[in-house]
């Protein structure tokens, strides 16, 4: 089976406080030096090709800022949803551009059971770069690194909702690393009662990340 990664790396969001994000030169910046810190670091070692999906207006500036990655290529898209299908026999996995993912998720969908439409995990490591802190976190619902089998589009539907729409296969280990910073909210640091999970920093070296 082949493999593939697809990213939302600039795509128009829902919202119309951060709809037009995508055209901010400040905000693109910060999101390639996360892109190439976390994400890179970690996917383009793994040799698995790589889309990047970008608004036509910020497709030109993703492409300048990522040459030389030749595992990596861009396509446009200009809608939040849909968009991307992979070939019948791709197994397409759907990785946030801030985030990092470990070395063994390929081997472990390759050896997951066969007949799924979708392979996701809700445990996963969160890490704060200014207080060096990294966390074990279980979510309720699927994390937004997930897999879709038969080459389905990545982005048909939120990863919270996974379980609504698809025969899912939960893979009970932690495959995704999310990054704490300011541009997205939803990881914003944890709670002081959070602490209790954290774990040791030699974690993040499956990641391909230095500790």
């Amino acid at each position: 089976m082949r493999h593939v990664v697809v990213s939302r790396m600039s795509v128009p969001r829902l919202d119309e406080l951060t709809a037009e994000l995508h055209r901010d030169p400040e905000w693109l910046a910060a999101r390639m030096e996360l892109f190439h810190r976390y994400f890179a670091a970690s996917v383009g070692r793994l040799g698995v090709p790589t889309i990047l999906l970008c608004s036509s207006a910020s497709a030109g500036y993703v492409v300048d800022n990522t040459r030389g990655l030749n595992w990596l290529s861009v396509e446009v898209q200009d809608d939040w949803y849909g968009g991307w299908t992979g070939a019948p026999d791709q197994m397409v996995t759907r990785l946030d551009s801030d985030d990092s993912l470990r070395e063994d998720w390929f081997k472990a969908l390759d050896a997951a059971p066969p007949g799924f439409d979708a392979y996701c995990t809700k445990r996963f490591l969160r890490f704060d770069p200014k207080t060096r802190g990294l966390y074990e976190r279980v979510r309720r619902e699927p994390a937004s690194l997930a897999a879709f089998s038969a080459g389905r589009s990545p982005f048909d539907h939120d990863h919270k909702t996974l379980e609504e729409h698809y025969r899912t296969f939960e893979l009970p280990q932690s495959y995704l690393l999310q990054v704490v910073h300011s541009g997205n909210l939803s990881w914003r640091r944890p709670r002081w009662w959070h602490f209790r999970y954290r774990v040791p920093l030699e974690r993040m070296k499956p990641f391909g990340l230095e500790v």
